[in-house]
């Protein structure tokens, strides 16, 4: 069983912002993930996206369709295809974002609409069917946690994924949520 972990924040926190361990809400998350997946004996990787280069969609070619729909691929030379091609040898992923104005962040829209739309249409897809876990970290209130969610619906929508958790993290709910976390990723080794 192997688990790719994609996680769309920055790392980087400043002293006057909550923060449960020193590394922020987004990577609090990360870190139980990953010491849950390391107790269960589960293989990992983590990729940290805004690390990436990966531009914004260009929605090229006629009808805003380049090669994506057909070929399954981005014309653009960033980072992207590579991930892409490295999510097929993943059996389960966990994807975890900060929510910023009642949204995922800029890095996660900007690869899940990629990847929405090399993958979508793909009849061949190695995503389709694979388990998954969203995470949503909202620093402040909390209420765009479910926006956030509300978008990676519409990404499991067209991916077909098997969605294991959907799960909502604010600063008031940190503690609570760290079980549900660890419960989902033993879900995955079921």
């Amino acid at each position: 069983m192997k688990t790719l972990i994609l996680n769309f924040s920055n790392n980087i926190v400043n002293e006057d912002s909550f923060i449960p361990n020193k590394k922020g809400l987004t990577m609090s998350c990360i870190e139980i993930c990953e010491n849950k997946l390391k107790e269960v004996e589960c293989e990992y990787e983590y990729i940290c996206i805004n690390k990436k280069n990966i531009n914004k969609c260009y929605a090229c070619g006629p009808r805003g369709w380049g090669k994506c729909l057909n070929d399954h691929i981005c014309i653009q030379k960033d980072d992207f295809n590579n991930i892409y091609k490295q999510m097929e040898e993943y059996d389960s992923y966990i994807l975890a974002t900060p929510v910023y104005f009642h949204e995922m962040s800029e890095s996660a829209k900007t690869f899940l609409d990629r990847l929405k739309r090399c993958d979508s249409f793909n009849d061949n897809s190695k995503i389709k069917g694979k388990k998954i876990i969203y995470i949503a970290c909202a620093g402040g209130s909390g209420n765009g946690t479910e926006n956030t969610l509300k978008a990676f619906d519409t990404l499991n929508h067209f991916l077909e994924t098997n969605i294991v958790g959907r799960i909502p993290v604010t600063k008031l709910n940190f503690n609570e949520q760290k079980k549900q976390i660890e419960d989902s990723i033993i879900e995955f080794t079921k």
